[in-house]
């Protein structure tokens, strides 16, 4: 058993104010968010730079988990975050560039890359790891212009990708994830930012 505490005199051993001889499990999540750049980005690395606060990530210090904290990662997810957009429609029948047509060509050929120390996990198809438990839709309108306008919202759905069996970070274990377009940089609208989610249970000294 590693002295959480350690090195400490001796005699100050019956003051100390957290244990890892006993451990409480929550749920819990990783995340993290990196931006994507349009018609550039082949290898997009998570988890691996210090977050300017806790809505980008809540892994800090990055790529490690503090001693003796562990996780056990059940599901994997990435999502695009968005907003709704007004788009004119034109006079073309060929797809309207918008943040819904980013995700479908980001997942059509991206993969997802889990390194846990070195050793890899994966690849997963970005089709096959949805975020399951945020919003999701679409909102069509015709305007009175020649062109019509349109507003459109949608964002990645189904259910979660389950991992069997689970994947276990050890405290003071490197991890970090990888998404990768090996076919090529993928030509956007517009930069994105990329969530990727590490859904689970989190072990953790009781204090």
């Amino acid at each position: 058993m590693s002295n959480v505490n350690g090195p400490i005199p001796s005699e100050w051993r019956g003051y100390v104010t957290q244990s890892n001889v006993g451990l409480e499990v929550i749920p819990h999540k990783l995340y993290d968010t990196q931006a994507y750049v349009d018609n550039t980005t082949t290898i997009l690395p998570f988890f691996t730079s210090v977050p300017a606060n806790e809505s980008v990530s809540n892994v800090n210090p990055p790529a490690i988990l503090p001693n003796p904290q562990s996780f056990l990662i059940k599901t994997i997810g990435w999502m695009v975050p968005n907003e709704l957009q007004t788009i004119d429609q034109g006079a073309a029948a060929a797809a309207i560039p918008s943040a819904i047509n980013d995700i479908i060509l980001l997942a059509n050929t991206g993969i997802l890359k889990l390194f846990i120390g070195e050793k890899p996990y994966g690849p997963w198809p970005l089709y096959t790891l949805p975020i399951a438990t945020f919003v999701k839709g679409f909102i069509g309108a015709a305007g009175a212009e020649a062109a019509n306008l349109l507003t459109a919202y949608g964002n990645t759905d189904g259910p979660q990708y389950p991992l069997l069996p689970p994947l276990l970070i050890a405290p003071m274990q490197k991890f970090r994830v990888s998404l990768e377009w090996p076919a090529g940089a993928v030509n956007l609208e517009a930069n994105r930012n990329i969530k990727v989610v590490l859904d689970g249970q989190m072990s953790r000294g009781i204090q």
